[in-house]
């Protein structure tokens, strides 16, 4: 259980996103701590992907974003500057992506990719013989093979665990993780969540998972925060007797969620 007290990593207030022609996020609130595992869920086009991109500082430049509070790593940022965030990419923020194809390079094998990944991150991990244990110890049978391949050579569930891998030993205070599971079976999608929640918990970094499912969610998180129509319907946290939803939507959502378990 998440402690009350654990320091902040990201607190935004009254958070709005819009465009030319409509409201993306409307004064969107969100609180996230240290080691926390924070899911953020709703239907698509709740403005899950758009809280995303703007935690990264990557939204579209169509996109204008205003808030009255973002404080990221004890940093108050005013409102629609998104210049601190080049310093904070792939160091303080890590992102794991839904498919391999965004987070992997086709043409290179593991082994390379994580060699140069880890000799600007943290440099005694960049060996082959580092690679391989971290491989091995994220669950890859064959972690001498899986070094030397391709990623079109090793399953999904694979190379999501590279992914999951590279996230981890990043470094990283604020790990996002969107729809990491929606390209993989469902125990495959299973094996990869009980990894990154056991990875998350022994690295002390908070982890904000973005789904639309809401069964994964509740397996996962400490807390979950509903959205719908880019407002934040409202925030849970877990209980001994589970969750325990206050508001209309989020009760047909985990009493539609329980329905089909």
């Amino acid at each position: 259980m998440l402690r009350s007290d654990s320091e902040e990593i990201l607190n935004c207030q009254n958070l709005s996103v819009i465009s030319e022609s409509s409201s993306i996020l409307r004064e969107f609130d969100f609180l996230i701590r240290k080691g926390e595992i924070h899911a953020l869920v709703g239907e698509s086009g709740s403005g899950k992907s758009t809280f995303a991109n703007t935690v990264l500082g990557l939204l579209p430049k169509n996109l204008h974003a205003t808030w009255k509070k973002f404080s990221i790593f004890e940093k108050e940022i005013p409102s629609g500057d998104f210049h601190a965030w080049k310093d904070w990419r792939g160091r303080k923020i890590s992102l794991i992506p839904q498919s391999a194809a965004i987070g992997l390079h086709p043409f290179l094998s593991i082994g390379s990719q994580m060699r140069e990944y880890f000799s600007l991150i943290d440099p005694s991990l960049s060996g082959r013989e580092e690679g391989i244990r971290l491989l091995r110890e994220f669950g890859l049978i064959d972690p001498e093979g899986a070094w030397d391949s391709r990623p079109h050579q090793l399953s999904g569930g694979e190379r999501q665990r590279v992914l999951v891998l590279l996230s981890v030993y990043s470094k990283a205070e604020l790990i996002l993780a969107d729809e990491p599971t929606s390209a993989l079976d469902p125990e495959t999608g299973k094996g990869i969540l009980d990894l990154l929640k056991t990875r998350i918990q022994g690295s002390g970094a908070g982890l904000l998972f973005i789904s639309h499912d809401l069964s994964s969610a509740r397996e996962l998180a400490d807390t979950i925060t509903v959205m719908r129509s880019g407002q934040k319907v409202e925030t849970l946290s877990k209980t001994g007797s589970g969750w325990e939803p206050n508001s209309e939507y989020a009760r047909k959502l985990f009493a539609l969620d329980e329905n089909f378990a």
